[in-house]
């Protein structure tokens, strides 16, 4: 019994209530506030792209011609390959069953940060976070991963943080709107991105501590570390009434 109810309190759900999605964007300094109007303005801009395009963001990025086939990875063409590029964003849709999924949930996007080569010329990358969309493309889940499952280089949360307002900040890819849509929501969601994070180190150093669990990040039965729902109406909303 004590076990289960440890289990039910180290939930990796958190909840972004309106109240704690106002207060944390009513917190923010003002070069961050900035940064948050900027990127909700550059989602809006995306959206009207893909629909003058005639699309949505995931037919942009998985094509037309045939539905999206289970584990395989999909980018456009223009996407970022990992070519160990210091600071690029890569990224690749791919659907699958993954723990906690929303019911309406089509897949996630996984989003990299490249950090440059290792001395024999390999490629190193980090993953900044998993966005869940439901089947137009639209975000509807935030969530981080273990190491293991894509096969990252791990970094705390603060280093994270920093490497996303990076990528959020820097101008994305004309040829690829895809690039830009999620550049967009690193901005907007900075507050739950933030926040899962930190909720995933803070997990993850607890099954650390005095070397309990040694192999925890190659450990297969911990696959998502920390999640939550998100709405770009609601955020766009929350945004409006707290950065004028």
């Amino acid at each position: 019994m004590k076990h289960v109810q440890a289990a039910r309190g180290d939930s990796p759900r958190l909840a972004f209530t309106p109240a704690r999605i106002a207060a944390s964007l009513s917190a923010l300094d003002r070069a961050d506030r900035a940064r948050a109007r900027a990127a909700a303005d550059a989602l809006i801009v995306c959206l009207h792209k893909f629909i003058d395009a005639g699309q949505v963001p995931l037919s942009a990025t998985v094509g037309q011609s045939a539905p999206p086939q289970s584990w395989q990875h999909y980018q456009p063409a223009e996407a970022m390959a990992i070519d160990g590029r210091p600071g690029a964003l890569h990224y690749y849709y791919h659907a699958h069953p993954t723990p906690g999924a929303h019911s309406a949930e089509h897949g996630h996007f996984h989003l990299f940060a490249q950090l440059g080569a290792d001395e024999e010329g390999v490629a190193r990358y980090t993953h900044l976070i998993a966005i869940g969309v439901d089947a137009r493309g639209l975000p509807i889940r935030l969530f981080t991963t273990n190491r293991w499952v894509t096969d990252e280089t791990w970094l705390p949360a603060d280093r994270l943080i920093t490497l996303a307002e990076q990528i959020a900040d820097s101008r994305a890819r004309r040829s690829d709107p895809v690039d830009g849509w999620l550049r967009a929501q690193l901005g907007v969601f900075a507050p739950q991105i933030a926040g899962l994070l930190h909720h995933r180190d803070r997990r993850i150093a607890a099954r650390l501590k005095e070397g309990r669990r040694p192999g925890l990040f190659e450990d297969r039965r911990m696959h998502v570390v920390s999640q939550c729902l998100v709405s770009v109406e609601r955020q766009l909303t929350a945004l409006d009434h707290v950065i004028h």
